[in-house]
């Protein structure tokens, strides 16, 4: 696939995607932004990794429904690579389509860091992507809050478990797990599941963006998470914020 010369002080994307006319509008889209280049395409998730080991890109943009191997996979071994090399990038961020709700619980076990959809807006595309470099997570646009709602839904209806890569998710102990966090880390947990980005959180609670990264980091290592997403879903789950609810509630 097409590969663009390095680029430095920008943040650099990998985007992958079995359509070629959708991967060359996406780099058109992030190639035109100053601080955003492309520095590959691929058209399968085995390709993706392939090329990240070569071009080391900060984001990912992860198509889901992808030949040779797809988007949920690819998350999951890029996340992996991740946490045994002990580094947070590249962050990936999928696109998606109402038709793939079923499977957007799945990117977020796999520890994807936003999700899209496939007709949003160039300018919220640009906006994601350097979202989810800067570590915050993509859960805030009203469309793609629904299809996250209604996953979590999905998934109690049929009574499975929406975050299983969470560690005693499965027995229901989520009360325990949260019960580890401090009052300022609840707080945090809370307006992260409102789509709080960590700018927004830290004019809200009143600190530095630092001092929000290493709250979202504490919150992310007490409750088994690897991602902001997750831990959106936890709240979800856990009952700590609801569907379609104006406050959030903690209740133990």
């Amino acid at each position: 696939m097409v590969a663009a010369a390095e680029v430095t002080d920008q943040i650099r994307v990998l985007v992958a995607d079995d359509q070629g006319v959708i991967r060359t509008g996406l780099a058109m889209i992030l190639d035109h932004e100053p601080d955003l280049t492309t520095v590959a395409q691929a058209g399968d998730g085995e390709e993706a990794l392939r090329l990240i080991d070569r071009f080391d890109p900060d984001v990912v943009l992860m198509d889901i429904r992808m030949p040779v191997m797809d988007g949920l996979v690819a998350t999951e071994r890029i996340t992996r690579a991740n946490q045994e090399a002990g580094r947070s990038r590249p962050a990936v961020l999928v696109l998606t389509t109402f038709d793939d709700e079923a499977y957007v619980l799945s990117a977020v076990r796999a520890g994807a860091s936003g999700f899209l959809l496939k007709d949003t807006d160039p300018d919220l595309l640009v906006a994601a992507v350097r979202a989810v470099h800067r570590g915050d997570s993509l859960v805030d646009p009203a469309s793609t809050r629904v299809l996250l709602e209604r996953c979590v839904e999905l998934e109690r209806q049929v009574g499975a478990d929406p975050v299983a890569a969470a560690p005693h998710a499965a027995d229901g102990r989520w009360t325990g797990l949260l019960a580890q966090l401090s009052e300022r880390e609840r707080d945090v947990l809370v307006w992260m599941a409102r789509g709080l980005s960590n700018r927004d959180l830290a004019n809200k609670l009143f600190v530095s963006e630092t001092t929000v990264k290493t709250h979202v980091s504490s919150v992310l290592s007490k409750l088994g998470l690897s991602s902001r997403v997750q831990a959106v879903v936890v709240a979800y789950e856990a009952g700590v914020v609801r569907p379609g609810e104006a406050e959030v509630r903690w209740d133990g």
